[in-house]
């Protein structure tokens, strides 16, 4: 029967392997992370690229200040002092015609045209400069060709300075033109320089708290789904986020729903075979205590000692078959709890009843009390299992002679149980494993060894009920187990 169970088993694993999960690219986590720093890039290559268009616009107003006008300014003040000797000599020859001095006006006149024209080639990027040259050069050339002090030559006079003075307008309105683009383009590079320092800081913040939400929190989900699987629970685990995040909560489910066949495969299969074993074990169980009796005959003293190491050896396994089945019942959620209200004081003497013949073997004092109006919320059998594992784990530590204290009273809307004893007590490093399955304590003396399960069990039947259970040391020496159950539903507990 166990071949064919465990034939059953390895078909149904089989069938809940999980099949393989395609790999989508479009939403990994390295295709996000490309998309962020491509935006990243071009947010940075953007900012970059107008602060160098800023600096380009100062470099440019900055050379065409150095390049042209402070050149053209000095040109135009060398070309101003060349019209006043020119209007000097004009003056000469009006007084002395037969001197030649309206020969040397004419050739300073030429000189300025020539220096204008210079000046207009140098000036063809800036029109309206350039066109204000021109026309001065025009009204030279009509101030050259009028002669003496006539009436045209008085107008030609007039409309070069007027001319003059258009140059230099147009020259001051250049200067203060680059001049404010150099400016602005400074502060606008100032500007996108801050700015840059503030989107890199502002990156430098938001980019890691974005990987903590995106990634660190369903990791700590994934961690505490693995935690409960690994205590032996079940859980959900959201499939949100990035494509192997996803991934990874679907192979989690896809294990959780082997882990419950396998588990339900175990439990029927340990289920089975405890039943197998019960039988025999149960007649073995009577059979040995029929003889060990004597009411079918007398026992010789080796054969009666003999009989009681095969009743307790007996009793051992009967016992740890049935912690093992309580303990893959809990696990499965299939133990029957039926809670009712219960008079604490009954269930303590009951407790007494039972547990006195075995404390009597070491001749150990077992103490029970409890108010007479206190009631529990809490199913009879599985209550009696609670306080009877205590109490023999108590029984088995405890000396000979030694004391045990079972103790209930009101506290908090519930009843407050706990069990001591005057045994060496457990290490407070240990005081939390003891609830482990499978787990034991290690002692040596010649103790008998249980099976590990039954504080596992203990703990696991207190916390369907809705109470808790924790140990701790006594200060007096000694090992106290502290259990609390919610009070009677109809009955106020005081």
């Amino acid at each position: 029967m166990a071949a064919d169970l465990m034939e059953g088993h390895s078909t149904d694993r089989e069938s809940v392997v999980p099949t393989r999960v395609e790999y989508n690219r479009a939403d990994s986590i390295p295709r996000r992370v490309l998309l962020v720093a491509l935006a990243i890039l071009l947010l940075v290559g953007g900012v970059v690229y107008v602060a160098v268009r800023s600096i380009h616009t100062l470099g440019n107003s900055s050379d065409t200040l150095v390049q042209v006008g402070l050149p053209l300014q000095k040109q135009l003040l060398k070309i101003k002092s060349t019209q006043r000797q020119a209007e000097f000599f004009r003056q000469l020859a009006q007084v002395l015609p037969q001197a030649g001095y309206e020969k040397t006006f004419i050739q300073l006149v030429t000189s300025e045209e020539h220096d204008l024209q210079t000046l207009q080639r140098a000036t063809r990027n800036h029109p309206a400069l350039m066109m204000a040259m021109q026309q001065l050069q025009g009204s030279l050339v009509n101030y050259a060709q009028t002669v003496g002090d006539s009436a045209a030559a008085k107008a030609s006079k007039a409309a070069v300075e007027k001319k003059f003075q258009a140059v230099h307008l147009a020259m001051t309105t250049l200067l203060a033109r680059q001049g404010a683009a150099a400016a602005a383009a400074r502060t606008r590079a100032v500007q996108l320089l801050y700015a840059l320092v503030f989107i890199t800081a502002l990156l430098s913040i938001l980019i890691p708290w974005r990987v903590a939400t995106a990634l660190t929190r369903p990791l700590k989900d994934f961690r505490r789904a693995v935690e409960d699987i690994g205590a032996g629970k079940l859980t959900n685990v959201a499939s949100e986020g990035p494509q192997e995040l996803r991934d990874l909560a679907r192979s989690i489910e896809s294990m959780q729903t082997r882990l419950r066949e396998e588990e339900r495969l175990r439990h029927e299969f340990l289920s089975q075979v405890s039943h197998e074993l019960i039988t025999p074990l149960a007649s073995a169980r009577s059979g040995s205590e029929l003889l060990l009796s004597e009411r079918i005959g007398p026992l010789l003293p080796r054969q009666h000692e003999v009989l009681e190491i095969i009743v307790r050896q007996v009793k051992e396994l009967y016992a740890a078959i049935h912690e093992m089945l309580d303990m893959h019942a809990l696990q499965a959620r299939s133990l029957d709890f039926s809670p009712q209200d219960l008079p604490v004081a009954e269930v303590l003497v009951d407790l007494q009843k039972r547990m006195q013949p075995l404390t009597d073997k070491k001749n150990q004092t077992l103490d029970c009390d409890g108010a007479e109006q206190l009631s529990v919320y809490a199913d009879p059998q599985r209550l009696r299992q609670i306080l009877t594992n205590l109490v023999s784990n108590a029984h088995k530590y405890s000396p000979a002679d030694g004391r045990i204290e079972v103790r209930a009273t009101a506290q908090q809307k519930g009843v407050h149980f706990s069990v001591s004893d005057s045994g060496p007590g457990i290490p407070d490093a240990l005081l939390e494993r003891v609830f482990e399955r499978f787990y034991q304590v290690p002692v040596s003396n010649s103790l008998p060894r249980g099976t590990g399960l039954g504080l596992a069990i203990t703990r696991e039947l207190v916390g369907a009920q809705g109470g808790w259970i924790r140990m701790h040391n006594r200060p007096s020496g000694g090992l106290c187990a502290e259990i609390w159950l919610p009070a009677a539903r109809n009955v106020e507990a005081v």
